[in-house]
């Protein structure tokens, strides 16, 4: 069930939730950060310093720090507090299309061009430069004990060690690009959306478990339920699905965007999905628990 509609006056890129669910991020086309009271839908925050599309966001742990990612080719830290931009990283050989935190805030991910970066996020310094993605990469994430890096380019799926930056395992199998990444909150699963499928990967194999269909255009994001049970994925199709991964069945079909949907977040309850679209609103759904 639709709860509220956050209009963002241009198409919404990217969205995500603080830890403590209270608030909603997102970026957007006029390359503007804006931080939402998740409950009344009340801009909170607009922060300005990128010059190109926002194209990914994250709250960091604690919840005090937000990353972004941007065509403009950085990745700025923001304090939420202050209003004010605490890192400008310089990343990749091209625009920013992802960026992840790792659990404890030590670290970020970003990928973008034919790399993904590993970064101090104290400090900025780049830790590691990921090779291999022959194709954009456009995802990233990192696992529950942020031991993991993932990264999705092109027809392919990369796990990296995060400490050394050496590659674990890459996987082939979609013709249009990965454009979402997810870990479950186990961290032994790895859900991926590409093409029109959703795909679950055993993490400590490489496996396909699932494969899910039913979006009728290109899926633009992923993201798991707190529970683990369910994931969620938006695509070019304007719906927003929820996949019963115990009856390898969709669960829910969200419908009311009138754009292409290029994110989707679950709250830290699992109660609501937010989700960003090309038809310049973020979305909160109620979907239960």
């Amino acid at each position: 069930m639709l709860k509220r509609i956050i209009s963002h006056g241009c198409s919404v890129e990217a969205v995500a939730y603080s830890p403590d669910g209270r608030r909603i991020v997102s970026g957007a086309q006029d390359a503007t950060v804006r931080v939402w009271d998740a409950d009344a839908g009340t801009e909170l925050l607009c922060l300005r310093g990128h010059t190109g599309t926002v194209q990914s966001v994250a709250f960091m742990s604690g919840g005090r720090r937000i990353v972004s990612g941007s065509d403009d080719g950085t990745v700025r830290v923001w304090d939420v507090e202050a209003g004010a931009t605490v890192l400008v990283l310089r990343a990749g050989d091209g625009g920013v299309a992802a960026v992840a935190c790792s659990p404890d805030g030590r670290r970020l991910a970003s990928g973008g061009g034919l790399t993904a970066q590993i970064w101090d996020a104290e400090t900025g310094a780049e830790r590691h430069t990921l090779r291999g993605h022959r194709m954009g990469v456009y995802s990233v994430a990192f696992s529950p004990k942020g031991s993991l890096v993932a990264t999705g380019g092109g027809q392919s799926i990369r796990v990296w060690d995060a400490d050394s930056g050496a590659e674990l395992w890459c996987l082939m199998g979609y013709r249009s690009g990965v454009w979402g990444l997810a870990f479950s909150p186990d961290g032994r699963r790895l859900a991926s959306g590409g093409d029109q499928t959703v795909r679950v990967w055993d993490v400590g194999t490489g496996e396909e478990r699932y494969l899910l269909r039913g979006h009728e255009d290109m899926i633009s994001a992923v993201a798991f339920s707190p529970d683990g049970k369910w994931v969620a994925s938006g695509a070019a199709d304007a719906t927003v699905r929820l996949w019963d991964l115990h009856g390898r069945a969709e669960r829910l079909c969200l419908r009311g965007h009138e754009g292409p949907v290029a994110g989707v977040a679950c709250s830290p309850d699992g109660r609501h999905i937010a989700s960003a679209s090309a038809d310049r609103t973020v979305r909160v759904w109620e979907v239960g628990d």
